[in-house]
């Protein structure tokens, strides 16, 4: 599957709702608990970060954690639409 562009996410995002997508990028903010985490991620062709939310079910859950701000990564994921929240859509990582 091919990287979508955050760009591309923002400009439409009723386009990908509640579907699979592929984003890669680099990790602005990370925070965790014991059972789930969030990512700010930038691929640099939007100026607004993309949410990815981690939960501990997640096969390398506890190598997620680790990452640092900074790190490049690619997220396989689910986007989710939430007009009620800060941001119009989140990815949950898969």
């Amino acid at each position: 599957m091919k990287a979508t562009d955050l760009r591309d996410l923002f400009k439409s995002p009723e386009n990908y709702s509640d579907s699979d997508v592929v984003v890669e990028g680099w990790i602005r903010t990370i925070r965790d608990s014991k059972n789930f985490g969030f990512i700010e991620l930038n691929d640099g062709t939007y100026m607004k970060n993309v949410q990815v939310v981690f939960e501990n079910n997640l096969e390398n859950f506890e190598e997620v954690k680790k990452f640092s701000t900074g790190s490049a990564i690619t997220v396989k994921g689910r986007l989710l639409l939430t007009p009620e929240a800060k941001q119009p859509f989140e990815i949950k990582a898969t």
